[in-house]
């Protein structure tokens, strides 16, 4: 009995082993398979070489001719609107009247340069300025080196001056001494009254040499506040001249500009330019028009057709005007001719978007859809990859691309960072240039974010 049981518990222990090891044989021979259902998969491509057009390509609808937008320069009051949208017009055709009378802008202007008049004026009479100096400040003289001419020579004076005063004021101090008084002291030396007496003077009434001295003191010092005061009033007479000549140049300029405006203004008619159909008209009896704001649109029947399309920042610096745009399915449009006339901002997404204006020559409808590309012609280059697959942080522009690893359970893949330099690129790939050694396949997208030296799986 015993022996039955010893013999079905080593069979028990037997099958459990053979379980345990075919168990141990399936997760090691599926383990690779399921880690790479954890890892993130990715999307590959070939680095090839390809030939990249930088190209700038475009969709829009053609148009029938470019609109001509009136506008004026100065704000004026509308006394009658004479056409509507619709009308049919000829070049110089009346299109709106306005009231008689200069622009607000004139009359504006016209104040401003009577107040600079009028604190000229006064400037000068409250001032007493002296006629001279006017006529200096209207001259339109540089006066700049006569001045520093000048000024150096008075500075010079007034050095000499202070000098001479300085050594017959030492010439004193010295007889004063060698006769035991100072500058100041009473002669007698008994406490006598010295009323009367300069109290700067040096008197020493028994000694001539001494009074001779004072005498000459007394001069140098009159010379001394005579230059230093002709110094003074030089330095004020230029700031008068320079504050006079800010204020006439303000004045000349006030009236250059109200002479401009009057040039520009344009009377009491607002003619049309060209022939044509009125589009929109966006003024009325009795509106102030605004200065430079289109208020009528004339379709110019001379201008052909046009097509606007919308552009980047970056794309626009690719074309420049006169460029001739390409025509995609050219076969259809035949001798049909595209040329970029006009770069202006998108009013859609001003600062980031621009619009293309091109004149259309040849047989085509108005309202019929085109694509057209403008910009350099297209090269070849060994390394060219999709532009979704090129990546940028601090360190610059890289893409990831797919390293084999070997292992005992199998390959292993795993993204390898490789820093590149863009050479140029169209809309859909870059060429690029960079550690390659050709045949790599970069990574396109992925399932999750990765990063270089992640394990990745390769989509089926």
């Amino acid at each position: 009995m015993e022996e039955k049981q010893h013999i079905a518990r080593k069979k028990w222990v037997k099958r459990f082993a053979i379980v345990f090891f075919v168990v141990l044989l399936l997760l090691t021979f599926f383990s690779n398979t399921i880690m790479n259902h954890s890892l993130p998969q990715v999307a590959t491509q070939a680095i090839e070489s390809d030939s990249v057009s930088a190209k700038v390509r475009g969709t829009g609808t053609i148009e029938s001719g470019e609109a001509k937008e009136v506008a004026i320069s100065e704000s004026r009051e509308v006394e009658e609107v004479l056409v509507k949208a619709g009308d049919t017009v000829k070049k110089d055709d009346v299109l709106v009247k306005l009231k008689g009378g200069d622009s607000s802008e004139i009359t504006t202007a016209q104040a401003e340069l009577d107040n600079l008049k009028t604190a000229y004026r006064n400037s000068i009479l409250v001032n007493e300025t002296d006629q001279s100096l006017v006529n200096k400040a209207e001259s339109g003289k540089d006066y700049y080196d006569e001045n520093r001419a000048t000024l150096a020579a008075l500075s010079a004076k007034v050095t000499a001056a202070q000098d001479k005063v300085n050594s017959i004021q030492e010439q004193i101090n010295k007889l004063n001494a060698a006769s035991g008084q100072t500058s100041g002291d009473n002669v007698s030396g008994d406490g006598a009254d010295d009323t009367g007496m300069d109290d700067n003077a040096n008197t020493n009434p028994s000694n001539p040499e001494l009074d001779k001295l004072n005498q000459s003191l007394e001069a140098a010092q009159k010379e001394l506040e005579a230059v230093t005061k002709e110094h003074a009033d030089y330095l004020a007479d230029i700031n008068t001249v320079n504050d006079l000549r800010s204020q006439y140049e303000a004045i000349k300029t006030a009236e250059q500009n109200i002479e401009k405006l009057k040039q520009n203004s344009v009377g009491n008619e607002i003619k049309s330019t060209v022939d044509g159909t009125i589009l929109t008209v966006d003024v009325k009896n009795g509106d102030t028009i605004s200065p430079d704001t289109p208020f009528i649109t004339i379709q110019n029947k001379d201008n052909g057709y046009s097509l606007t399309i919308s552009v980047t920042k970056d794309q626009v610096k690719k074309v420049k005007i006169g460029d001739e745009a390409t025509i995609s399915n050219s076969w259809y449009y035949g001798d049909v001719k595209a040329t970029l006339t006009t770069i202006k901002n998108d009013p859609a997404a001003p600062g980031k978007q621009k619009l293309l204006v091109l004149n259309i020559e040849g047989d085509v409808e108005a309202g019929s859809t085109m694509t057209v590309s403008l910009g350099d012609k297209s090269a070849t280059y060994d390394y060219v990859v999709p532009n979704s697959s090129i990546r940028e942080d601090n360190n610059g522009k890289f893409i990831l691309v797919v390293k084999e690893k070997s292992s005992p359970l199998g390959n292993r893949y795993v993204a390898k960072r490789i820093n590149v330099e863009v050479l140029v690129t169209d809309d859909s790939k870059s060429a690029i240039k960079g550690a390659l050694e050709g045949g790599e396949y970069v990574i396109t997208t992925s399932s999750k974010l990765i990063k270089a030296g992640d394990l990745i799986r390769l989509a089926d």
